[in-house]
């Protein structure tokens, strides 16, 4: 849990659960990671067949998974190398493959929560290591952390400040972002778990207080989870918004799928956005855009922005910038940014300096601890 966040749409941020089993754009697979392997040696060993490759990675990267394959890389570097050139490399050239192979995965380990797990999580390249106590031990490894959403529950209620470096919260309670190093809708977690900690949660004296912004991008199952909760005979709390990621046209399905989430408000967040989106906005409050950030980062171009901006006016939904990223660009010419994130919007073109709130927030009714 963090109780202060530099994300900007939000106050606070709170896991349920640890890591992820969601089939995602952001994270590779380890089919992914064998392919994007396989092109790398060949392009340093020229000449090489294609199958002596595929059988030498094999070998080393087996049954692991895309964290192991991450942790392991020097070793399967080294032996990789070795089978391949029938011999010890100089220890130099040797560093140079491993800096490269791992700057070539880099570029797949897109999501920030499994970049962060990487660093804390048992390495599989050190035996016996345990990793921060909290996150998940492998970001495949979905883990259960009982307790926290109730202990954020219990932060003060922010109804009535002023938020400085946030205006756009002015006027609301407590924004509290579930799930953002995480997706809790894994199949691993069972809805009566889900029940007992957000649900249960959010609708008590103190979670009353603030507004929840469950983020996920297995929206089909979290309205499977709304229809468990109905036929159990509990409703979906007004302050619980649900919302899921788009990326592409190809992941437009989500919204369409969240639109079958039986909450009072539904947000999207586009984000990193990689191409032009059409998305059909009835029944969704709040779009969330943001260009993409970190090493490898595709260009976002302004104009899907703009159209996004348009489309959201249409239906009259909130829409709000969240970054330009690294490589923000109008059309193939690159926009230069002192920000690293694109996040600074008094370099931003003005059109574009939108942080809407959903107006519906505003009417909800909260409750008040003395």
């Amino acid at each position: 849990m963090s109780e202060f966040t530099k994300i900007q749409w939000c106050d606070s941020t709170v896991n349920p659960v640890m890591g992820c089993s969601a089939p995602c754009e952001l994270r590779p697979s380890p089919e992914k990671l064998h392919a994007e392997s396989a092109k790398f040696f060949m392009e340093h060993f020229p000449g090489t067949q294609a199958a002596e490759i595929a059988r030498a990675l094999d070998e080393q990267m087996g049954d692991h998974n895309a964290t192991e394959i991450f942790q392991l890389r020097e070793h399967i570097v080294t032996e990789t190398c070795e089978a391949l050139a029938g011999t010890c490399l100089a220890p130099a050239r040797l560093k140079q493959l491993t800096r490269g192979f791992k700057r070539m995965l880099d570029r797949h380990f897109i999501c920030y929560a499994h970049q962060l797990h990487l660093m804390r999580g048992k390495s599989a390249a050190k035996p016996g290591s345990k990793g921060h106590p909290g996150y998940a031990p492998q970001f495949e490894q979905v883990t259960k952390f009982p307790g926290r959403t109730a202990k954020v529950a219990r932060l003060r209620d922010l109804l009535g400040s002023r938020h400085e470096d946030k205006p756009w919260l002015n006027g609301l309670p407590r924004t509290i972002f579930v799930s953002d190093m995480a997706d809790a809708l894994s199949e691993a977690i069972d809805f009566e778990y889900l029940r007992r900690e957000l649900i249960d949660v959010v609708t008590d004296a103190f979670g009353r207080r603030h507004i929840w912004l469950w983020l996920t991008k297995m929206p089909k199952r979290m309205a499977e989870f709304g229809e468990w909760l109905r036929m159990g005979g509990a409703q979906w709390p007004d302050n619980l918004v649900a919302m899921t990621s788009v990326t592409s046209q190809k992941t437009v399905i989500r919204a369409e799928q969240l639109k079958r989430v039986p909450a009072r408000f539904k947000g999207l967040s586009v984000e990193p956005l990689w191409e032009q989106v059409t998305i059909a906005m009835n029944d969704v409050d709040w779009c969330i855009v943001g260009g993409q950030s970190g090493f490898g980062a595709r260009p976002f171009d302004l104009a899907w922005a703009r159209s996004l901006h348009a489309q959201c006016r249409a239906s009259g939904t909130a829409f709000f910038v969240k970054q330009l990223g690294a490589k923000p660009v109008r059309g193939v010419v690159p926009l230069k940014l002192t920000d690293e994130h694109g996040g600074d919007w008094d370099e931003w073109p003005a059109d574009l300096r939108i942080r809407e709130m959903p107006s519906g927030f505003h009417s909800l009714g909260f409750d008040v601890i003395g």
